[in-house]
């Protein structure tokens, strides 16, 4: 997470827990506390809950009541899958909600996060996505997905399979959950790796991200007159090499003649290498 969500890795954490993770932790009789520290090598981190997942545990806790009076199992949901004392383990995870957590209210979530800046088709896929969520679900959604790369730095804790779909479909979105009793915090997204290299290339053609748009096009000018420079440069040098071999050779590269210089001639023999005439 280093390279591929460093803005999440600033102490202390923020740790978003839904329902599921925390009826799972209390049927589990995971210590939260204990293995997040250890896990997060004994850094400060917060533990966080949305108003809605509180309202949905009191719900589920409410219907396994009744469900328990009567008799008569209700629809599936999230209770259905956490064994005997439905009830029992419900009001323990939103007690602990309460206890432990950090409540962020419905106001304070940005209703529109989750359609930022990405378009009119993602907008259509994400709302048809939401048509299976429960309120609580879409609430996290949205807070670990503002800006569109988890502007507000939320590690998420779930147990539920549609929202951690969701989730890993997004950059830089840290997802905990729980394997039986084991704490387990998942590799980065392909969305997140994918995301970094693209952030990475256009670093490598900034500079690292310190030139303005301004600079970037007088650095391109002035990269296409160096590169005309040479060119003609390397023309001239052709050209130069083509007059050598032309003087010396009496040919051009063209395959055209030229005149060859004449060689100097001797006038009259050598009058040292000429026998002397007998008189």
């Amino acid at each position: 997470y280093r390279l591929n969500a460093p803005h999440i890795l600033k102490s202390p954490y923020k740790i978003l827990l839904d329902g599921t993770f925390l009826a799972a932790s209390i049927r589990n009789k995971v210590p939260l506390h204990d293995r997040f520290s250890k896990t997060l090598q004994h850094a400060e981190f917060t533990f966080y809950v949305t108003r809605s997942t509180l309202v949905e545990l009191g719900n589920l806790a409410e219907e396994a009541e009744k469900v328990n009076k009567s008799g008569v199992r209700g629809k599936r949901n999230h209770a259905t899958n956490l064994g005997e004392d439905v009830e029992a383990i419900l009001r323990m995870a939103r007690q602990f909600g309460l206890d432990e957590c950090e409540i962020i209210e419905s106001d304070d979530i940005p209703h529109d996060a989750s359609t930022e800046g990405n378009g009119e088709s993602s907008k259509k896929k994400k709302n048809k996505a939401f048509k299976d969520f429960s309120d609580a679900s879409i609430d996290i959604f949205r807070l670990s997905t503002v800006g569109g790369k988890n502007n507000f730095s939320y590690f998420v804790a779930t147990q539920d399979d549609a929202l951690s779909d969701a989730l890993r479909s997004m950059p830089y979105v840290p997802l905990f959950r729980l394997g039986r009793a084991v704490l387990l915090l998942e590799s980065p997204s392909s969305a997140s790796r994918k995301f970094t290299s693209g952030i990475e290339q256009d670093k490598l053609a900034s500079a690292g991200g310190l030139m303005t748009l301004e600079e970037r096009r007088i650095v391109d000018v002035l990269k296409k007159k160096e590169k005309v420079k040479l060119q003609e440069k390397v023309k001239e040098e052709e050209k130069k090499a083509k007059k050598r071999d032309a003087e010396q050779f009496g040919v051009s590269f063209g395959g055209a003649f030229t005149q060859r210089k004449e060689s100097k001639r001797a006038k009259g023999p050598n009058p040292l290498s000429c026998k002397k005439r007998k008189v």
